[in-house]
């Protein structure tokens, strides 16, 4: 006998209460079971555990753990070589279940209980040859409480061999047999999803898969399936989400009612296509062509006719490998889950959104066209998802939204495309509308103006939203682009880009005036501009004088009490620094400003007038007229906005403005220098007080263009003269300086007759005479500034009135406090050349 073992000296060794003795006994069994025994036969084998295997069972309940131990160790290396026959396998599953099958927890010991069942998993491999003979259905009550036990148990150890058991035995078992118990397995299944170890989830979900294969269809119980597992699609970890994928890949490949669940498994697999990991990724994808290989091999006669027309867009994503006619026929059958899914882009949780996106982005690269019937109802939430607030949720809105662009069919969307827009001004459909229809191939030259005049009407153009704004430039980028792949006559285009003009320079007025420093809407929308202008064959002045006037023409509303902030005000502020003063609009202009300065509030006011003064520094540039037409327009605008301000009123707004009006009439005497010598000198009464005003900035502005007021005779430039001499001792050191510089600026114009020269010349020299006096008095000052200004002045006074000079210097010497310095100042200043023919108190530098 190759298997010699004296029995019942065995037997009566484990009943001694010896440990160490039984301890011994139980492992020396072990061993010539798994080592010894070689030679023995199968029924050899079988015959010595007939006879132990009463003594070894009764082990389990031994009081020493060390005892349970060995015996467990012991009947698994019999069972390992037992023939597979079922004689014992009721009287060991029985054991185990008193063991382990209760609910209380007998067996104390962590180690012991994975023995239990690594015992159970042994057993289930051993009679899987057995199928469904014997009594192994007889054990399935107790086997499905070992099991429930083991996946409740606290040792993350057992609970894993318990679901390698499950996930064993779900393999062989008989569905019709099995299917009794799924259900109270999957219990403590659904538990262990929420495992704070990832290896216990992969386990849970792999055996929650082998049990979806036996379970009764027609209940809840599989909705409730899909509910418990689907959030793991957006596990940590990366095997995590893959054994969500692999559990998808099992049900569609071999789960008997699987067309009637498509719906709800696609949704496992296609994730894990979108999924970030490459592990994920490489191991779903081959196997998820297999399941479209076998659809289309059960669905070949009808799949194989839609093959032969179904080509790919012809703008079909470069990056992206098309899915196959198998693959994609099964998404294209289960569409209706497409609104569970949008429903979810709305979701509380960015990781849900993000994920419900990525799972959209699949069903529309598998359904392609058979999509475009859905697309009115996803329509308005994937609009709100291109407007998340996460960054990475509205760029994989905007994804999916090209990728439908690109795919549906463009004829049978565009219409509802539209019709979303004309309802909703909203920025969520402007974006999705834009990677729509962007990335589409359509677009008729009716559409695009369709297009155009919507962007242009008030509930696009004149949003305030920074974000809305930046996509209306870009769709009419778009519409730019697509206008030169259309047939259209020149006189149509004109039209489609006069709107295209008119909205583009309305948006970008806008946004100057939300952000006053250069941004990049405004900078893009330039170089829109710029591209309509080499369509047009034109310059960009032309282009503003031909089609600004309709810009501003929009600008309404102006006549009530709006503040700074208004969309009327923001508007023409905007489109004045846009586009300055043009001889084309400046009429109209002048009356929408008159508008807003008879209506708005002070704020406005003061927002307009200054955008205004800013602008009348490039009049020469803009007014691309003759001189006698420009300064006609000129002096309308000095009589209608500038004068009226230049008066003195009481009040803190009427000092403001005072204040622009006069900076105003300083950018004019620069930006129209050669215009402004005849407008100018109409002005001359308003500037002594003007010079002489409580405010320092508009002082400031006077002093500086006091030097403008030219071609005027002595006594029109008397009052001025002694205002700017009165300026050298105003409590700002700025205008001090201005002051000591522009009275060596001033000149007169002397009338022809000689009568009259002899006496104006008279006149404007004792005017020089105190000019320099005076200049001479504060050339003793500290400021070193003001010194510098006074000896420019003197220089150039002294060049063109030399007898003054000396008579000055003369009359001044006994007064100077610093003689030396003023005897130094006269040496230097000195010229014995013959005076300049013209008596002025400039150069003509």
């Amino acid at each position: 006998m190759g298997f010699n073992i004296d029995t019942q000296k065995i037997c009566s060794e484990l009943e001694s209460s010896d440990r160490r003795l039984k301890t011994t006994i139980l492992e020396e069994l072990r061993d010539k079971c798994a080592n010894g025994a070689k030679t023995a036969s199968a029924d050899e084998i079988a015959q010595v555990f007939d006879q132990l295997y009463l003594h070894l069972l009764k082990c389990y309940e031994d009081k020493f753990e060390s005892v349970r131990d060995r015996a467990v160790q012991a009947v698994s290396a019999f069972l390992a070589r037992l023939p597979p026959t079922d004689f014992h396998l009721m009287n060991v599953v029985s054991t185990l279940a008193e063991r382990m099958g209760k609910a209380e927890t007998v067996e104390p010991s962590e180690e012991i209980r994975l023995l239990y069942i690594k015992q159970l998993n042994l057993m289930v491999c051993l009679y899987a040859k057995m199928g469904s003979v014997g009594v192994f259905r007889e054990c399935y009550p107790l086997v499905a409480k070992i099991l429930i036990k083991s996946i409740k148990d606290d040792y993350p150890v057992v609970q894993r061999e318990g679901c390698c058991t499950v996930v064993n035995l779900a393999r062989v078992a008989d569905t019709q047999e099995f299917r009794p118990f799924t259900e109270s397995l999957l219990v403590p299944l659904y538990s262990m999803l929420n495992h704070k170890h990832a290896q216990a989830r992969i386990s849970a979900i792999e055996a929650i898969g082998r049990l979806s294969l036996h379970m009764d269809a027609s209940g809840d119980a599989m909705r409730r399936l899909f509910n418990e597992v689907s959030p793991l699609l957006m596990d940590t970890m990366p095997l995590v989400r893959r054994e969500v994928g692999q559990m998808g890949i099992l049900m569609l490949m071999e789960l008997l009612d699987r067309y009637s669940f498509f719906e709800r498994i696609l949704p496992l697999v296609l994730c894990c296509l979108k999924d970030e990991s490459p592990e994920v990724l490489n191991h779903i994808y081959p196997q998820w062509l297999k399941c479209g290989v076998q659809y289309f091999n059960e669905n070949e006669a009808e799949l194989s006719q839609q093959e032969i027309s179904d080509l790919p867009a012809e703008n079909y994503p470069e990056d992206i490998k098309r899915p196959t006619i198998g693959c994609r026929g099964l998404v294209q059958r289960s569409l209706r889950l497409l609104q569970l899914i949008t429903r979810e882009t709305s979701d509380w949780k960015d990781n849900v959104r993000l994920h419900a996106l990525k799972l959209l982005y699949q069903f529309v690269l598998h359904a392609e066209a058979a999509m475009t019937a859905k697309f009115f109802e996803i329509y308005g939430d994937l609009a709100h998802a291109c407007i998340d607030s996460v960054a990475e949720v509205n760029a994989e809105a905007a994804k999916v939204a090209d990728l439908m662009g690109r795919l549906l069919s463009y004829d049978a969307w565009i219409d509802h495309g539209f019709d979303g827009l004309e309802r909703n001004a909203r920025e969520s459909y402007m974006r999705c509308f834009y990677h729509m229809f962007t990335a589409s191939l359509g677009g008729t030259y009716e559409q695009l103006m369709r297009l155009a005049n919507l962007l242009r009407s008030t509930d696009y153009s004149h949003t305030l939203k920074p974000g809305f704004q930046h996509y209306i430039l870009k769709l009419l980028d778009t519409i730019v682009d697509k206008s030169q792949k259309i047939n259209a006559g020149q006189n149509e285009l004109e039209d489609l880009y006069e709107s295209v003009y008119v909205t583009g320079i309305k948006v970008m007025a806008l946004s100057n005036s939300l952000e006053s420093s250069s941004n990049e809407d405004v900078n893009f929308g330039q170089m829109l501009i710029e591209k309509l202008v080499t369509l047009l064959n034109s310059s960009l002045a032309k282009t503003h004088e031909r089609w600004f006037h309709l810009a501003l023409k929009d600008v309404e509303n102006l006549d009530a009490a709006l503040e700074d902030n208004a969309e009327p005000v923001m508007l023409l502020d905007g489109l004045i620094n846009m586009c300055h003063i043009r001889a084309t609009y400046v009429h109209d202009l002048i009356e929408k400003v008159k508008i807003v300065f008879a209506h708005c509030c002070d704020s406005a006011q003061v927002k307009i007038f200054s955008s205004l003064s800013l602008a009348t520094l490039f009049w020469s540039k803009t007014m691309n007229i003759e001189r006698e037409r420009s300064t006609q327009m000129l002096s309308e605008f000095v009589s209608q906005i500038v004068e009226p301000y230049l008066t003195w009123k009481a009040g803190s707004n009427a000092e403001a403005m005072r204040s622009l009006a006069m900076a105003t009439l300083c950018a004019l005497a620069q930006g129209a220098e050669s215009e402004s010598v005849e407008v100018l000198p109409s002005l001359a009464k308003h500037m002594p007080s003007l010079l002489e005003d409580r405010n320092v900035t508009t002082r400031h502005y006077a002093i500086k263009a006091v030097v403008y007021f030219r071609e005027m005779s002595v006594e029109e430039l008397k009052p001025l003269a002694y205002a700017t001499m009165q300026r050298m001792d105003d409590p700002s050191a700025g205008i001090r300086i201005l002051a000591a510089l522009a009275v060596g600026k001033l000149k007169p114009k002397f009338s022809e007759t000689d009568t009259e020269i002899e006496y104006e010349k008279e006149v404007w020299d004792a005017i020089v005479k105190r000019a320099m006096d005076l200049l001479l008095l504060y050339h003793e000052s500290p400021e070193k500034e003001m010194k510098a200004a006074v000896e420019v002045t003197l220089q150039v006074l002294a060049r063109s009135h030399p007898e003054a000079w000396e008579e000055r210097y003369q009359r001044a010497l006994p007064m100077a406090q610093k003689k030396d310095q003023l005897h130094e100042l006269y040496n230097r200043l000195t010229i014995n050349e013959a005076p300049d023919p013209g008596n002025t108190l400039t150069s003509e530098d």
